[in-house]
């Protein structure tokens, strides 16, 4: 998706398709900061804005999600991950899109945040009382921009337990890796009998 700011519009380009909005309802605005960039003047929504046309294939990878599930996934970011760098914050959206695409939880971004246990931020409230900041949105950037995704399919995660302590995720997950204050877990392997 490229994004361009001209006239009080912000125009993006998705795939062979242009889209306008008022500069004032892009996601950078509506999150609270106000614009940092300018061209020519005019406010921009994403550093990454270039007057430049382009046809050229996308690098990064199209997660399929409107504008308001992408504020979800953003705004889930910040609420498990507020702390955490934008890698960190990415790996919350991976994960989401991975459950999306599991076949094993819901299909949209909406019923995976909102599940039953799914996510400790949405039900004891924090997801309704942040909203995303810039680095939410460099998260959502970092995968659908430059196509990065070292989630190794997670499909779960937790605040990285106290050595020792024993968790729900640990006894009944596969373990993937640490990032940041996170653990991330997918689905333990079926073992043959």
């Amino acid at each position: 998706m490229k994004m361009l700011s001209v006239a009080g519009l912000i125009l993006f380009a998705v795939g062979g398709a242009v889209l306008a909005m008022p500069a004032a309802a892009s996601r950078q605005e509506a999150a609270g900061p106000p614009f940092a960039r300018t061209v020519e003047g005019i406010p921009t929504a994403s550093p990454e804005t270039t007057t430049e046309p382009t046809t050229a294939p996308q690098r990064g990878r199209d997660l399929g999600w409107s504008a308001s599930e992408e504020y979800i996934a953003a705004q889930m970011a910040m609420a498990e991950a507020e702390g955490e760098d934008t890698e960190g914050k990415a790996l919350v959206i991976l994960v989401i899109y991975n459950r999306t695409k599991s076949g094993e939880f819901p299909d949209t971004v909406a019923g995976v945040i909102s599940q039953k246990n799914a996510f400790t931020s949405y039900h004891n409230g924090r997801y309704e009382a942040v909203k995303p900041d810039a680095d939410c949105w460099a998260a959502l950037d970092l995968i659908q921009e430059m196509g990065w995704d070292e989630s190794q399919g997670a499909l779960y995660f937790e605040r990285t337990p106290e050595d020792g302590k024993s968790t729900w995720h640990g006894r009944n997950l596969e373990r993937l890796f640490i990032h940041g204050n996170h653990t991330f877990y997918t689905e333990k392997e079926a073992k043959e009998p």
